[in-house]
Order: structure tokens, then C-alpha cells, then sequence
């Protein structure tokens, strides 16, 4: 599979709460950024791979001559191809993850805090106060409390919207190619 997933996730069915957990539930950037490290580590074993590759390659056709040494040279130019292929995607990678991890890192810094909204526990709490102003204002307090948590949420809506789409947008549009036959068949 060499398509990247469109997000399809509708978060106007989740409640605030479930999605101010979704950006801070497990948004490590020390761990992405190990995950980085490890594909930088990567790259660079294959790239000194790649070059032992050309440098046996070159020797191959100082020692080795005729249909053998022709041969040998393309078997590892095919190696030494794929390992340079491979290593470009596996800084990519890195790079990726990277930013990934900042994406996820914004999305948790811009998301609003959840407005409580109890309309039940505001007029038990009006009417136990014994105060007839609060009790007269109530349908208003209630009315602007509301318009909080709703304006809260869709905010929240729209920081995960964002999130997903750019974290879409942050993966690489290239995959690794199968490695080469180097065999023969």
C-alpha cells in the first residue's frame, strides 16, 4: 500500500473532554524525537553501506574482468542504488517525524480547555444560594455559559481538524522500493 490515509475522522460526534485527551494522551516529543534519531542512525548505516558498496564495486573491476566481473559490478551497483534510495527516504523519515512530532505539539498547546456545562447543577447551585438575583439571571448565566462550552468545542474541533491535515501533509509522498534480486533466478 503506497497511499497515504485521508482523514476521515469526524470529531464534531466526540465530546471536548475525549478530544482535549486525544492531543495529550500519549504526545511524547522526546520519544518522536528518539524515533527521528533512530531513522537519522539508519540513514547513515546505509550510507556507509552504499559507499562500501561503490568501493567494492571499484575494486571489483580492478580484480575481476570478462562477463564475471560485469556481472559483479551490476549486482552491486544495484545494491549500492537501492542503499542510496534507501537512505535519502530514511532522512526523510526522520525529518517527518520530526515535524510530526511539532504538529502534535501545537494541536496540544492550542487546544482550549473544556467549559463545563451542567444546567442542572446551575439551578440546584441558583437556588441553593438563596439569592434572588442569581436566581433571576439564571437564564441568562446559562444561555453565555453554554455559548463558552460551544465556542470551546468547536475551536477544539477545528485543532484536531488542522492537526490531521497537516500531519497528512507532513508525510513523505515517497516508500521504500522492494530491494533488488541480487541472485540469480
Amino acid at each position: 500500500m503506497n497511499q497515504v490515509p485521508e482523514p476521515t475522522t469526524r470529531y464534531e460526534s466526540y465530546s471536548h473532554e475525549a478530544m482535549a485527551a486525544e492531543v495529550a494522551d500519549g504526545n511524547d516529543p522526546a520519544t518522536a524525537g528518539r524515533i527521528g534519531e533512530q531513522w537519522a542512525g539508519l540513514a547513515a548505516r546505509l550510507r556507509e553501506s552504499a559507499q562500501a558498496l561503490g568501493t567494492i564495486a571499484e575494486r571489483a573491476g580492478e580484480a575481476f574482468q570478462g562477463p564475471a566481473g560485469e556481472a559483479l559490478r551490476k549486482t552491486l551497483a544495484k545494491a549500492e542504488s537501492w542503499s542510496g534510495h534507501a537512505t535519502e527516504l530514511s532522512m526523510t523519515l526522520s525529518d517527518a517525524v520530526g515535524r510530526q512530532a511539532g504538529i502534535a505539539a501545537r494541536a496540544r498547546d492550542e487546544m482550549p480547555p473544556p467549559v463545563p456545562y451542567d444546567p442542572a447543577a446551575m439551578i440546584r447551585e441558583a437556588a441553593a444560594s438563596g439569592n434572588f438575583l442569581a436566581l433571576a439571571g439564571l437564564s441568562d448565566a446559562m444561555e453565555q455559559r453554554r455559548a463558552a462550552a460551544e465556542e470551546a468545542r468547536q475551536k477544539a474541533i477545528d485543532v484536531l481538524n488542522a492537526r490531521d491535515a497537516a500531519l497528512r501533509e507532513s508525510v513523505p509522498g515517497r516508500f521504500f522500493d522492494e530491494p533488488p534480486e541480487l541472485g540469480q533466478p
